[in-house]
């Protein structure tokens, strides 16, 4: 190889070493300051950083306040039966409509007497609608006065006629709706014989419900709306 050419390749290779050894990604002194790579693996916590202690990261539970007080049911001494004592037979509420635009517990007495062969009304109570009777009004059948079976719900093993109170309200709501002063009354009295009897609110049903050949109490009655009125308000009576 001439001698010229190997001086050059000699220059250029002093050059190449002096240049990385200057201007080099890295120098020797900045990648020792330089902290390694932090991997925390799952299986070695402890060589992760402590956690910052300037702010609580407990979650906390949210505080749930009543929308409103809940209060007990209102006595009325003139639904309790005679004798004042509620059998203990009763575990569930049925709630129908007359299917007829007027009437009230007379009058249907009278039909159910004549026309069904029955001994009695067959409800254990009725609310008028303003025909027969005051709008609102709640009128206590003589079977609920004795404590007797209803026959207002025929079902397997009449269950809900042995263990079901029967409440009417006068109207057709297949075609309209009960009116404010019903519902009202309705319920009222469903929270005075939910405590009274003990029965869960959600116990509450109606004949359709029970007893798919029937549309009783229609499709205008605020099955649901009724349940919600009650579940909150109901507690138990003090009787003496």
């Amino acid at each position: 190889m001439p001698i010229r050419e190997r001086s050059t390749r000699w220059v250029l290779f002093t050059s190449m070493v002096v240049a990385s050894t200057v201007t080099g990604c890295v120098s020797l002194e900045t990648a020792e300051t330089i902290p390694p790579p932090a991997f925390y693996a799952r299986h070695n916590p402890n060589k992760r950083p402590p956690l910052s202690t300037s702010k609580s990261y407990t979650r906390k539970r949210p505080i749930i306040q009543p929308s409103r007080p809940i209060g007990p049911a209102r006595h009325h001494e003139e639904w309790l039966p005679v004798g004042r004592r509620i059998s203990p037979r009763w575990t569930t509420i049925v709630l129908h409509h007359s299917a007829t635009q007027r009437g009230g517990a007379k009058s249907f007495d009278k039909f159910h007497r004549e026309a069904r062969g029955w001994d009695e009304l067959g409800y254990h109570f009725v609310i008028g609608n303003g025909t027969d009777t005051r709008d609102g009004l709640v009128e206590v059948g003589s079977r609920w006065q004795k404590q007797k079976t209803g026959a207002h719900c025929k079902t397997a093993g009449n269950y809900h006629n042995k263990h079901g109170i029967g409440i009417c309200l006068v109207g057709d709501f297949t075609k309209s709706k009960p009116t404010p002063k019903q519902l009202a009354s309705l319920s009222e009295l469903l929270r005075f014989l939910c405590a009274e009897s003990g029965i869960s609110a959600n116990m509450i049903t109606s004949h359709g419900l029970v007893d798919p050949k029937t549309r009783c109490p229609g499709k205008h009655f605020p099955m649901l709306s009724i349940r919600k009125s009650v579940l909150p308000r109901v507690a138990t009576l003090s009787q003496p």
